[in-house]
């Protein structure tokens, strides 16, 4: 039994069958390919002295054990997801994209600790008045981004033109323009209730106008490694800051675009597949139980790709729009078959634990070690 964790709103949403980006039929069908079931909860459906849960199998609600796995699709920086999750863990269970708000910040640190990426960061910074005037002292183009936005909210974009800098603010998929100073800039950051950070603008690629960025799907797969598993690029709306499709961004195949731009398609998957990659393994190694992420990569004229963003709840969205419909489920499928990787490996270990106990207590009574099961008498029945 694999368990996969929504929010409550969300939950409620599936089991009445209403539209969501959320597809639990992609979900068990990857489980049946894997002789496995899955159930659908939120951390409110859990009796926790029974260690029993009631959840929804895509059909009807029943009570089941807690599953052993567990992929997290809440966003864990709520306290109470986070205390959750910590008597999960406490309870032997495995959680895994139980980090999914990181800063971006602290991201950014972590990856930057790889040289073989630091050619593909742009550079990245707290929000001061020296660390934007040096910005865009050497770019055209700088953002201030919350460290732990979703779906672009907040993000400001700032240009530079001849009469000074505009600053365009996204909020809710919508953009306002506004002439700004430095000084004035950071003050505006401050104000606001979230920590910002700033960094350089890259000048991305474009599509009738509007620049593109892509996103980048890499998972841990039923062999418990990291896989490349695809790629679909983000158009802006017209005059936006952002590709986010929430704010009326669009998204494409990705080898479209590249034959638009008369390149190699293969040759840049490949050099983007290999960054993304490096990025999961080098990620993997400070934050433990991520499995599922959505790169945010930028290309530049020279076909440099430039990371943006890691996502650590990707919505998957992007795939289906793109019509990549075998990608889009694979994105469902992929962490599926790892978590039944996880199974199995459980089901080993408790396994081989099973056969090591009665050599250990033979052991301890031929050692004549307190609490250790008497041995038998010669010749008794």
């Amino acid at each position: 039994m694999i368990g996969i964790l929504y929010q409550p709103s969300l939950l409620k949403r599936l089991m009445n069958g209403r539209s969501s980006f959320e597809k639990p039929a992609f979900y068990i069908a990857a489980a049946r390919k894997e002789g496995e079931e899955v159930i659908f909860f939120s951390l409110f459906d859990i009796n926790w002295s029974k260690s029993t849960v009631m959840g929804w199998t895509g059909t009807s609600r029943m009570e089941r054990p807690l599953p052993a796995v567990i992929i997290n699709r809440t966003r864990s920086n709520m306290l109470h997801v986070k205390r959750a999750i910590l008597r999960l863990k406490q309870m032997g269970r495995v959680v895994f994209n139980q980090h999914n708000v990181v800063s971006k910040l602290r991201i950014h640190r972590i990856l930057s600790k790889n040289e073989m990426l630091l050619p593909h960061l742009p550079m990245t910074d707290d929000v001061t008045y020296d660390s934007v005037k040096q910005l865009l002292d050497e770019n055209a183009c700088l953002y201030l981004k919350p460290r732990t936005s979703s779906v672009g909210n907040g993000i400001i974009r700032v240009r530079k033109v001849n009469e000074g800098m505009i600053a365009e603010i996204n909020m809710l998929g919508r953009t306002r323009r506004r002439k700004v100073g430095i000084r004035q800039l950071v003050d505006i950051v401050r104000t606001k209730k979230r920590d910002y950070l700033v960094q350089q603008g890259i000048a991305m690629m474009k599509y009738k106008g509007s620049p593109v960025d892509f996103r980048v799907s890499v998972q841990k797969n039923g062999s418990g490694v990291w896989q490349y598993t695809g790629m679909v690029g983000k158009v802006a709306r017209k005059g936006a800051v952002v590709t986010n499709i929430h704010c009326g961004g669009d998204s494409l195949k990705a080898s479209d675009l590249f034959a638009h731009w008369g390149w190699n398609a293969a040759v840049v998957e490949r050099r983007i597949a290999a960054m993304a990659l490096r990025i999961a393994s080098t990620l993997d190694e400070e934050l433990p139980h991520i499995a599922d992420l959505g790169l945010d990569v930028a290309i530049d004229e020279t076909q440099h790709p430039w990371l943006i963003e890691v996502n650590f709840r990707d919505l998957r969205i992007t795939f289906q729009i793109a019509g990549e419909k075998e990608k889009w489920r694979a994105t469902f499928a992929t962490p599926v078959k790892y978590a039944a990787y996880l199974n199995r490996q459980l089901k080993t270990r408790e396994r081989l634990s099973r056969r090591a106990l009665p050599a250990a207590l033979a052991a301890k009574s031929a050692a004549g070690e307190p609490g250790a099961a008497p041995a038998e008498e010669p010749g008794a029945d």
